[in-house]
């Protein structure tokens, strides 16, 4: 026989019944405070979210500060931030910096030639680089400098003369084009070679400027913009050996006046 205890719910005093009131409102009150303050910690979140994403979209598509370089009266390169675009080169300018390309192009020298002589594919066209980059090294030039089998010379830019220079805009950038002549010489000194001589040669070249470009250069190459400010790009260019003079040991190989790197 089993034995069945009823419970008999007892009713709750006022004085109860309050206490109760009381404590479930406490835990609801409790409760709806902790909902709110998550769902003010994830709406500050989702505003702080929102704000990186844009901050992050402005920094990606913010205009790249475009910096141009002078060449001021003493001769030193100054850097000048144009916010309109508005540039024009200077022939000095020019200069300047066709005479770097040539002594980086022209020095043939063990110590440099790994290290200097690839600088000057800073200075041409995508194609151009590519071209002469490609025979260079089908040519094993670096390997037969080091090793003696191409004779060392110097280089010394006697002078660049602008031939003509415009400027025009292309695709909303300012860009100069223009055609000059380097006139430089190719020493090949007595404790270097077997017939000491100074080559006279004359290289012509088509350029164009744009120094909308180097900041976007400098992404990929950041010596870029120390090497050529001035986005001086050669198109293409053509020497000739105009003459050759044999080279009298102790004579001054290089007189005053030329560049020598």
């Amino acid at each position: 026989m089993s034995t069945h205890t009823a419970l008999v719910e007892q009713s709750l005093t006022p004085a109860q019944a309050l206490l109760t009131d009381q404590v479930g409102n406490e835990v609801y009150a409790s409760h709806y405070a902790e909902r709110k303050a998550y769902r003010l910690i994830l709406g500050c979140g989702t505003v702080l979210l929102c704000s990186s994403m844009w901050l992050n979209f402005s920094l990606a598509t913010r205009p790249v500060v475009d910096r141009y370089i002078r060449i001021n009266a003493m001769g030193r390169a100054q850097a000048i931030q144009y916010s309109d675009l508005d540039f024009t080169p200077r022939d000095g300018e020019v200069r300047t910096y066709l005479t770097d390309w040539a002594n980086y192009r022209y020095t043939i020298h063990p110590d440099t030639i790994a290290t200097k002589y690839p600088l000057n594919y800073y200075f041409l066209s995508q194609s151009l680089a590519s071209r002469l980059m490609s025979e260079d090294n089908r040519n094993h030039l670096v390997s037969k400098v080091m090793s003696g089998q191409i004779e060392q010379s110097d280089v010394v830019v006697r002078d660049v003369t602008i031939t003509s220079m415009s400027v025009e805009k292309v695709q909303g950038e300012k860009m100069a084009r223009g055609t000059a002549l380097v006139a430089l010489d190719r020493i090949y000194s007595p404790a270097h070679s077997q017939h000491p001589r100074t080559e006279h040669w004359m290289v012509s070249v088509t350029y164009y400027l744009n120094p909308a470009q180097v900041s976007r250069q400098a992404q990929v190459f950041p010596q870029f913009e120390t090497i050529n400010p001035l986005g001086l790009t050669i198109t293409q260019f053509h020497q000739n050996e105009v003459s050759v003079d044999p080279l009298v040991p102790g004579a001054n190989a290089a007189p005053a006046g030329g560049t020598t790197r």
